[in-house]
């Protein structure tokens, strides 16, 4: 487990981290209900550490942190009030209160493409092998890893990995479609993003 002890505060447990495309998110339900991939001494790696954890770490509460990096060394942040659910709720999502300089891609999704087809807040978990989704095809399949799928998305930080930033779904096989690493209110939903993560803390309470 690894711990962030720099940022806002400090006390951040780093729960998802993509840096370099070197390991595939595209996994079964099992694989995410326990945690995949590993990070080393100085926390750099790819991995997802568990939804069993995520659910028992959130239960009373906490701050998620999401932060974002495009190839151009640009960076923004997303902060929510954050829960997710036990197995038996299809580890559901819970945000609230967002803040931060990335956009609300978690509530309020794409306002272009519809808040109702694209908000994350309340979704169940899906992957691939397990289907929860709002749409009548598996997102998790189309958008290759498993996710707070709607129908489908607004962020995806579990996507495909596309090394350089903007890339054309035309190009993506099988399927056509924007299924990279994306965050729609930073950088669109063609833009695959070179270093995502997501840390949670306790939520303080005065």
């Amino acid at each position: 487990v690894y711990c962030d002890q720099e940022t806002s505060l400090g006390g951040w447990l780093l729960i998802q981290q993509r840096m370099d495309g070197s390991l595939n998110f595209n996994r079964t339900w099992q694989d995410y209900k326990k945690g995949f991939g590993s990070l080393n001494d100085e926390g750099k790696g790819e991995f997802w550490l568990g939804n069993d954890y995520l659910h028992l770490l959130t239960q009373r509460g906490s701050v998620l942190r999401v932060e974002l990096e495009d190839w151009a060394g640009n960076e923004a942040y997303a902060e929510y009030y954050f829960r997710v659910g036990s197995e038996a709720e299809g580890y559901a999502l819970q945000v609230s209160s967002y803040e931060g300089t990335a956009g609300d891609a978690l509530i309020e999704g794409s306002v272009e493409e519809g808040t109702e087809y694209t908000s994350h807040n309340s979704m169940q978990f899906s992957t691939f092998d397990r289907d929860a989704d709002q749409w009548e095809e598996n997102c998790a399949e189309v958008y290759g890893g498993g996710w707070w799928y709607n129908n489908c998305q607004a962020a995806n930080l579990n996507g495909i990995y596309y090394p350089g930033g903007s890339y054309d779904p035309r190009n993506n096989s099988p399927y056509e479609i924007e299924n990279g690493v994306v965050w729609v209110s930073f950088r669109g939903a063609d833009y695959s993003l070179r270093a995502v993560r997501m840390k949670i803390r306790p939520l303080v309470t005065q």
